[in-house]
């Protein structure tokens, strides 16, 4: 809960819903049964059902599957169909447990520009905050991303990542596709960090309040 009546999951969704975004999944796991109430009662939130919808997705237990989601690449790889079945060239992945202001219209035009593979929203932190709880990155003068560590004992720089991207719809299904292949479950880790230096991962810098 933010501010008495509201969830931390409504930021993210207004900031989808100002960004005229009309299609969204949302992935929930443990104790969702609050969660879940919020999102199906809230008239707020309904995205054009026409255009696109708010869509709720839990792990499903079936006789092939019998995990849960095992990181953010798995929760995406087991709703993956959502993705094959939908026809918008771009994707926004973020976190709901944010607190936040942000146009992704112009995380998307800057994704564009630069002819990303992945773009990463990223946040500089005061100094007296500790960097190293989040993915710390390193970017050129161009802004590209040349080292991320997610969590390291030691930070060495103030930029992290906020766990927002932009990704081609297409490429990010192939990334699923080949982590999964390679039993590989988290994407940070197993995408982000692992091909930062053969895919173009840039960072755009969040000029706006950000919490997590």
């Amino acid at each position: 809960p933010i501010a008495g009546g509201f969830k931390s999951i409504d930021f993210v969704l207004s900031n989808m819903s100002n960004s005229h975004i009309q299609k969204v999944a949302v992935f929930t796991q443990y104790n969702a049964k609050s969660l879940n109430e919020h999102l199906n009662s809230s008239k707020w939130w309904d995205f054009g059902r026409k255009q696109g919808g708010l869509y709720v997705f839990t792990p499903t237990i079936t006789a092939e599957n019998g995990f849960w989601y095992r990181g953010t690449a798995d929760a995406i790889a087991q709703n993956l169909s959502f993705l094959k079945n939908s026809h918008e060239p771009y994707v926004v992945i973020a976190s709901g447990d944010c607190v936040y202001k942000i146009d992704f219209n112009k995380v998307l035009e800057y994704h564009i520009n630069k002819k990303a593979d992945i773009t990463v929203v990223t946040k500089k932190l005061p100094e007296h905050e500790d960097a190293s709880r989040f993915g710390v990155i390193k970017a050129n003068e161009d802004g590209r991303i040349e080292e991320f560590e997610e969590k390291p004992l030691v930070s060495t720089t103030s930029e992290i990542s906020t766990g927002i991207y932009v990704i081609r719809r297409r490429q990010l299904i192939e990334l699923i596709e080949r982590s999964m292949q390679e039993e590989r479950y988290d994407f940070v880790k197993d995408i982000l960090v692992r091909y930062k230096s053969m895919k173009k991962i840039y960072a755009y810098p969040m000029e706006s309040y950000w919490r997590n």
